[in-house]
């Protein structure tokens, strides 16, 4: 288990941020909690901080598209935990945000107070979602969603999905700044989760899961 003590907290109104930060310090010894109020100052605060345990983000900021900001936040800082703070009680958002590497996905609506759960849940390697929301995330069958995007981490899925157009692993290692090896690694283990063996394999198991999600 991974302690958070470090933490980004992302919204344009101050009295959430006020809000927020007054739970975090209630439940978390002596915690950094960085305020920023856009997309732009929380790129420039992951920059100049390293060692960013979690980013508590808005769904919706000023400076660019949150969906984005979560995929590059997981492609280049992969440990960090990304819980989404929204206003929209509907389940496609928080799907949407799950499905696109975000670690929580919590409802302003909600209890302040489970912001502090929230964190314990994200602390012990488990994702965080609203009761309310969790069952749009089952499938049809009662059994969790098996989508790839489920069942492989954020790099995993990002580096499938790169395989699955054609590119070799030089190309990969050059696009996302990895090691051949490293992408090589991450290629095994893919396959090892998806019980394949080939890079056919790999590029149907990517092309099926994307018309599932597509329906």
């Amino acid at each position: 288990m991974k302690k958070i003590t470090k933490i980004i907290l992302a919204d344009d109104h101050d009295v959430v941020k006020h809000g927020v930060e007054a739970i975090i310090r209630q439940n978390i010894s002596g915690p950094i909690v960085i305020k920023v109020a856009s997309t732009n100052e929380l790129r420039n605060q992951l920059l100049v901080h390293k060692d960013i345990d979690l980013v508590i983000l808005d769904i919706k900021m000023p400076g660019g598209n949150t969906v984005d900001i979560v995929k590059d936040i997981k492609a280049n800082h992969e440990d960090i935990k990304i819980l989404m703070y929204s206003a929209h009680d509907e389940p496609q958002y928080a799907v949407n945000f799950i499905r696109n590497g975000a670690d929580g996905y919590l409802s302003k609506s909600q209890p302040l107070e489970k912001i502090a759960l929230a964190i314990k849940v994200l602390e012990n390697g488990k994702r965080f979602v609203d009761e309310a929301f969790d069952g749009d995330l089952i499938n049809r069958k009662g059994e969790k969603d098996l989508s790839l995007s489920n069942l492989l981490s954020h790099r995993e899925f990002q580096i499938l999905s790169l395989l699955a157009t054609g590119k070799s692993n030089i190309d990969i290692s050059e696009e996302l700044n990895l090691q051949k090896s490293t992408v090589s690694t991450y290629k095994k283990r893919i396959m090892q989760k998806l019980n394949i063996d080939n890079n056919i394999g790999l590029v149907d198991a990517y092309r099926t899961d994307f018309k599932i999600s597509s329906n």
